[in-house]
Formats: C-alpha cells, sequence, structure tokens
C-alpha cells in the first residue's frame, strides 16, 4: 500500500511541474512502474506494426462472472450428492415454493380454438418442442415396444404454453393445472415426503378438508401425486416445486425393498408399486439423474419378475390371473422406462398384448376387466351406484398406440367409437337406473387414448372434458385447487387421488407427444 500511495504523490508533482524540462531518463525514474510497462508495450506494438506487413491482431478478452458468495452456483454433481447425503429433512422448514394464491376465478378457454402446423410454422415457433411430435419423427427412434427407446417424449414438457392452446387447451386448463398443484403442495406431508391418503388433513391450514382415503394407497398416492408435478415440467433439478418432488422421490426410494417393490406388500400393492414405479421412470426420463437410475430400473425388474408368463398383471406377483386395470399401470410404467432408456425385455410389451387381445370383443372391440364381454370393475360397496365405463377400452387404446398400433386399423377405430358414445359428464344420477356417471379414472384414461388418437376423436371429447373437470374444481377453502372425491373410486382414493388424477388429465396437452402426427 505504501508503495502505491508514493507512486501517486510523484504522479500529482509531475503533474505540477509539467516534466517538460526534465531528462527522458530522470522522467522514467520517478515514474510509477505501471506507466514505464504501458510506455515499453507501446514501443513495442509501434515496431512489430512497422516490421509486420499484417495488422496486429485483436486483444482477447477474457470474460468473468462474479457470483456472490452464498449464492454460489453448484455443479450438478455436488447438488446430487448433496441431496443424496440429506436423508433427514428439517420438517419445521416451511415450503419456499408454494406462491401466493390469488382469488380471481378460473377463465373459461371452451370456445378457444386449435392452432394447426402451418400457423405455428408461420409463426416461426419450434415444431420439434410442440407435444405432437411423433415418436417415429426425428426427434425420436421408434414406436415404444418395438425398439429402441423414444428419448424426445418427454420434451413437450418443457415447450410452454404453445403446447397447450395447440392441442386444444388454454388459461382455464392451465390455471387448474396451476390451482391443483398449489393444493397437493400445500397436503404434503413434509417430514416423510409422502401424500398421506387417509391423513392429509394434518396440513390443512384454513379448514379440514374432508374426503379420506385408504391407508394402503400411500405408496401409489404419492406416485400419482409426483406424476402430476412432472407431467407439468417440475422436477427436483427445475421448477418452483424442486424442493416437493424430491422429498417424494425421497419417499418411494425409502420405501422400496431389496427386490425393487415400492411400499409393503399387503392389500393390491401391484397398483401402488406400478404407479410409484411410473412416477419414478418418468423423474429419471426426464433428469437422467444417476441418483434415481437404479431405483427405477429395479422397479422395472420387479415389474417383469411380477408378469404372468405370457400375459399380463394382477393385484401380486405371478397370481395366474390377470387383469385390464393393474396391466394398463404397468404398462405406462413400462412405457416411460422405455423412453427413458432403462432395460425393458420386449416380452412384457409381447405378454400385455396377448392379455389385451385374450379380452377384446372382435365385433364390437370393448376390452373387459378379466374376461372378454364383462363391463368394467365397481368397488363392492359401490356396485349399482356408478355406471359402468369404458375404462378397460381406453387402456387397450393407449397402450395399443404406445405398443406400435397403426392408426387406421378398425379395432382402434372401434374403440374410440365406444368412448364418443360416453363423454366425460358431470353427472350424479344421469346413468342407468339414476346411477352417476362421474369415473375420473376413467376419465384419465380416456383423455389419454383419445389425445392420441387426435382428429374429431379428440376435438369432442377434449370440450367435454374441460367442462367436467375444469368447472367443478373447489375454489373454496382449504379445498382450493383440489376436488371432491365423489366418483367411482373416491371412496378408496379420496381426495389426493381426484386431485392428482384430474391435475393428469388437464396436462394431457403436453405431458406426452402424440405418436401419430
Amino acid at each position: 500500500m505504501a508503495e502505491q500511495y508514493d507512486d501517486e504523490e510523484v504522479y500529482e508533482e509531475e503533474a505540477e511541474d509539467g516534466g517538460g524540462n526534465q531528462p527522458l531518463h530522470e522522467l522514467l525514474s520517478h515514474a510509477p512502474w505501471w506507466m514505464i510497462s504501458v510506455f515499453i508495450h507501446a514501443i513495442a506494438l509501434i515496431v512489430i506494426m512497422l516490421l509486420s506487413d499484417e495488422p496486429p491482431p485483436p486483444p482477447q478478452v477474457t470474460e468473468f462472472t462474479a457470483t456472490l458468495e452464498n449464492e454460489a452456483e453448484i455443479p450438478p454433481e455436488e447438488k446430487e450428492e448433496a441431496w443424496e447425503e440429506e436423508k433427514e429433512l428439517d420438517p419445521e422448514k416451511e415450503p419456499t415454493e408454494h406462491p401466493v394464491q390469488k382469488d380471481n376465478a378460473v377463465e373459461s378457454d371452451h370456445n378457444e380454438t386449435d392452432n394447426d402446423d402451418e400457423h405455428r410454422e408461420n409463426k416461426g415457433e419450434d415444431m420439434d418442442a410442440m407435444s405432437d411430435t411423433p415418436f417415429k419423427g426425428k426427434s425420436t427412434n421408434t414406436a415404444i415396444g418395438l425398439g429402441g427407446g423414444a428419448s424426445g417424449a418427454f420434451g413437450g414438457r418443457f415447450g410452454g404454453k404453445e403446447n397447450l392452446v395447440a392441442s386444444g387447451g388454454g388459461r382455464g386448463t392451465q390455471s387448474a393445472v396451476d390451482m391443483g398443484l398449489r393444493w397437493l403442495a400445500a397436503h404434503q406431508d413434509k417430514s416423510r415426503g409422502m401424500w398421506d391418503s387417509d391423513d392429509f388433513q394434518a396440513q390443512c391450514k384454513k379448514n379440514t378438508c374432508s374426503g379420506r382415503g385408504a391407508e394402503w394407497c400411500d405408496p401409489g398416492q404419492t406416485g400419482l401425486a409426483l406424476l402430476a408435478f412432472l407431467g407439468a415440467g417440475h422436477t427436483h433439478q427445475q421448477g418452483k416445486y424442486q424442493e416437493t418432488v424430491k422429498l417424494a422421490l425421497q419417499y418411494l426410494k425409502d420405501i422400496q425393498d431389496q427386490e425393487g417393490c415400492f411400499g409393503p406388500r399387503n392389500n393390491n400393492y401391484m397398483y401402488n408399486h406400478a404407479i410409484a414405479c411410473l412416477s419414478m421412470a418418468e423423474a429419471y426420463g426426464m433428469t437422467k439423474s444417476p441418483l434415481l437410475k437404479e431405483a427405477a430400473q429395479k422397479g422395472i425388474d420387479f415389474i417383469v419378475s411380477a408378469q404372468n408368463p405370457g400375459f399380463g398383471w394382477r393385484y401380486k406377483t405371478k397370481p395366474g390371473d390377470n387383469d385390464t386395470s393393474v396391466s394398463g399401470w404397468v404398462i405406462m410404467a413400462l412405457k416411460s422406462a422405455k423412453v427413458a432408456e432403462l432395460s425393458v425385455p420386449s416380452d412384457g410389451f409381447v405378454g400385455a398384448k396377448n392379455w389385451l387381445d385374450s379380452v377384446t370383443d372382435d365385433q364390437y372391440y370393448r376390452t373387459g376387466y378379466i374376461q372378454r364381454g364383462d363391463t368394467g370393475a365397481r368397488l363392492r360397496d359401490q356396485i349399482g351406484k356408478f355406471s359402468p365405463a369404458e375404462s378397460c377400452s381406453a387402456i387397450s387404446i393407449m397402450s395399443r398406440v404406445f405398443m406400435g398400433s397403426e392408426r387406421g386399423e378398425p379395432l382402434l377405430k372401434g374403440q374410440g367409437d365406444l368412448l364418443s358414445q360416453s363423454l366425460p359428464t358431470w353427472d350424479t344420477n344421469g346413468g342407468p337406473g339414476g346411477t352417476s356417471k362421474i369415473d375420473f379414472y376413467y376419465w384419465y384414461y380416456g383423455t389419454l387414448a383419445m389425445f392420441q388418437l387426435g382428429g374429431d376423436y379428440w376435438k369432442t371429447w377434449n370440450e367435454s372434458m374441460k367442462t367436467a373437470i375444469v368447472s367443478h374444481q373447489r375454489k373454496d377453502g382449504d379445498e382450493r385447487g383440489s376436488w371432491d372425491p365423489i366418483d367411482a373410486w373416491g371412496s378408496e382414493g379420496g381426495r389426493v387421488y381426484a386431485t392428482s388424477v384430474n391435475v393428469l388429465s388437464l396436462e394431457i396437452y403436453y405431458r406426452y407427444e402424440r405418436v401419430f402426427k
């Protein structure tokens, strides 16, 4: 510091005297060191210019990025390691990701029109980011089950609002999704990372929500809620719900046993496992996080080991009997694992197709639940209260499309016609004998199926689905953002199930890419 201060004093003295009568060597002897350096470099540069025919190269600019110490960016590898070491999170820590809820009403989007591809291309928008990129297009390799994975199939989740509007959604559907995610985030058990099916009310702040579900459903409920966040592009690495997603993934990892099964093996545990495995596979596919790969692969391996040889799945491992409902969730998990480039043997898809073929009527195209010709499943205490639904036919469409069926196949058309005759309707007593037509589970699979079929099938279904779901979301109290569990499966799944599955239906515009262009 002293030398710098002396140099500044000498410079000031020279400036007052002018330095015009002093010899060069005296000027240099009293000049600051930096001035001498500049003088020498200037002379050298002039000499080089005189000796060279080419102009000197432009000076190189080095960019420096200043980062505050307490906000330093953590490399991805360190982030992953930090999460792995963070086994016990502070239960008292308040979440910082939930935006303040606004009281403005949801805007209707039922009259909005679709934008076609030509219109979007004319606007110069990125067509590869759209959710209707086919699996056989340049962003993917091939259809699920027939070869390599389709690595671009999750890309639409990050494509922004254009994916929503282009496929028939709008501000009303997105607002409903945002409200649903806020409700789910607020009712997660932060100390364990789960959504407690029968005790989520412990998280209520304003009043106590109704709609408890069954205790055994916790792993599946957590997987279902997690899928809702993943469907909107939120992962443990990005989005405003990173902490919510991270806690849920850690919970699922913690309850996975050595053989790969998520959760205890009681009741109908393959439902829990299949849905949890689907969410883990999607989380890995979206992030390629090494923290998730082993859990996802082990989950898929357990699914493979639980399959009835040559056919489908049921409530437990290799029980000998099959059902289309459990098999549907499993097929979704295998599909997402294939997209994520995990190891998925082709036998799983072959057996799934064999099962669907065995329970599908060749004349009327209806797919049965446990046998050809049945009208689906209902909870024992709900029989006679809810109308039959085409849930299994919807599962068949979705599964066959993902496994490589062509759009023009008569079976897909016939099953699309069945669903078109049974559109989503919020009617509590409009079915045969005054039965209710409300079935969120059917609406979810029907939405997946009809979105893939596209065309008039999708337009008709989409308008009915939006009307039924969006307009009946709760806007009051602690229930704000959720749906009352008054459908055919609400007594078992409760409010967490109802909200998760309806949010998933409303995310269809960007959750999966379309197989058919």
